[in-house]
């Protein structure tokens, strides 16, 4: 079963926070993480309570099922590098390329943008995470 798992800005500090997206629509938008104890004598780790970030809506993002070539977590609107290989006439060439990763509603998938090659989604296997789009404007796409 795939895990539905989001990330967002918290509204009172900017840090990124992971967990399960909640919206009310009387106070706001969060991410509820768990909050983990350790059993005294055992030291096993339990879920005994959450935690609720308020978020800033704008930056949510959600994990889209797959880690880059690092073991990262991948996720919708992260910055990813990867080698894209094209056919020319004089057979292939190789480019890195830095681009989003999106959904696209038409496909029903995440794909990066802007692939030179035909499936924008097969790359994201073999991709590395450098940033995402709120962090790091200053990456020249």
């Amino acid at each position: 079963m795939r895990k539905i798992l989001f990330k967002a800005k918290r509204k009172d500090n900017g840090e990124w926070v992971e967990g399960n997206y909640y919206e009310s629509k009387m106070s706001g938008c969060y991410i509820l993480t768990p909050k983990l104890k350790i059993r005294k004598g055992d030291g096993v780790a339990i879920e005994d309570d959450f935690l609720l970030f308020e978020i800033d809506p704008e930056t949510l993002c959600q994990y889209i099922g797959k880690t880059d070539k690092n073991g990262r977590k991948i996720f919708e609107r992260d910055i990813v590098g990867f080698l894209d290989i094209t056919s020319t006439e004089n057979g292939c060439s190789e480019h890195y390329c830095i681009e989003e990763v999106v959904w696209d509603d038409e496909e029903g998938c995440f794909h990066v943008i802007n692939r030179l090659s035909a499936e924008s989604w097969e790359v994201l296997d073999e991709c590395e995470v450098l940033g995402n789009v709120f962090d790091y404007k200053e990456i020249d796409r």
